[in-house]
């Protein structure tokens, strides 16, 4: 079928593709085969895995610790807070209490009671003048 000299040569350019692919695999494999790896590579090959996973939960433990370490600085400034309010409250109670028994004193003392002593028992104002 065909003229027999393309026979010729597409059976030489297949052998010449064929010698070539497989002079490229066996340099390859030769190389591979007679250079061991260097043992920089061999230990990072072997605890780079190990290395990784112990870092990746030191940081883990690490945030953790810290996470529960704000919340309970957090929670001991909220109940220094609402002590804080609680003490401010009771004193403010206090004062309030004083100013309306010296307002109660200056209307028993005036006699008939003026009209800043009538407010002051209405609830109207806490201040005297007012």
């Amino acid at each position: 079928m065909f003229p027999p000299a393309r026979t010729a040569l597409a059976r030489a350019a297949r052998s010449a593709l064929s010698s070539l692919r497989n002079t490229h695999q066996h340099q390859l494999r030769r190389y591979s085969s007679q250079q061991p790896p260097s043992p920089t590579a061999a230990f990072y090959r072997t605890f780079t895995r190990p290395v990784a996973k112990c870092a990746l939960l030191a940081v883990f433990v690490y945030q953790l610790a810290y996470f529960g370490w704000s919340k309970l600085e957090a929670d001991e400034v909220m109940e220094e807070r609402e002590a804080e309010i609680a003490k401010l409250e009771v004193q403010a109670r206090s004062l309030q209490a004083a100013a309306q028994a010296a307002v109660a004193a200056a209307s028993s003392s005036q006699g008939s009671g003026g009209e800043g002593g009538e407010k002051a028992e209405k609830g109207g104002s806490w201040w005297p003048w007012k």
